[in-house]
């Protein structure tokens, strides 16, 4: 049974990322606020990591990196590596050393969601002559609402965990 379960918490998180991933690549869908949307993606790859094992929080940080990537980054991989990365280790610090709740997921995606906007903006705007008006312009709203969505999505994804885990 609780492989079956998995296979529909797999398949509720790939619904979301294509979900999220339309949402943010149709023109005109979604207004910009303060001048940038914020990344969707990133905070379902990092709610996922949060609830599931390593493995599969691994493949879900691909994923969702790829799509960023693929979406709206000039730094093709950029994401897809540091997804990979991150939801690998979130995925087994979460189920190893520290017990997943709000808080702590809070201040976990904060790090992370600065972390990559900076190495974002690091890479693809160093040559870049008005980089601190983009960085102030767009960066700093995008990092702001990517935090308030991943909040959002981490009780959408301990819902479906929870709903669809053999644990509870």
């Amino acid at each position: 049974m609780d492989k079956k379960n998995a296979v529909f918490r797999y398949i509720a998180y790939a619904v979301e990322m294509v979900l999220a991933f339309v949402l943010l690549s149709t023109p005109n869908l979604l207004p910009d606020i303060f001048g940038a949307k914020p990344a969707l993606l990133l905070g379902i790859a990092l709610s996922i990591a949060t609830f599931e094992r390593e493995i599969p929080a691994m493949i879900f940080g691909m994923v969702a990196g790829a799509l960023m990537d693929f979406g709206y980054s000039n730094a093709l991989g950029l994401f897809t590596i540091a997804l990979t990365v991150v939801c690998f280790l979130i995925g087994w610090v979460a189920n190893n050393l520290v017990k997943a709740n709000p808080m702590n997921y809070l201040l976990t995606a904060a790090v992370v969601i600065g972390g990559l906007y900076m190495l974002y903006f690091g890479i693809e705007f160093y040559h870049v002559a008005d980089r601190w008006t983009y960085f102030q312009a767009h960066l700093i709203s995008r990092m702001i609402q990517s935090l308030l969505w991943s909040a959002v999505w981490y009780f959408v994804n301990r819902f479906v965990y929870h709903t669809l885990s053999e644990e509870t």
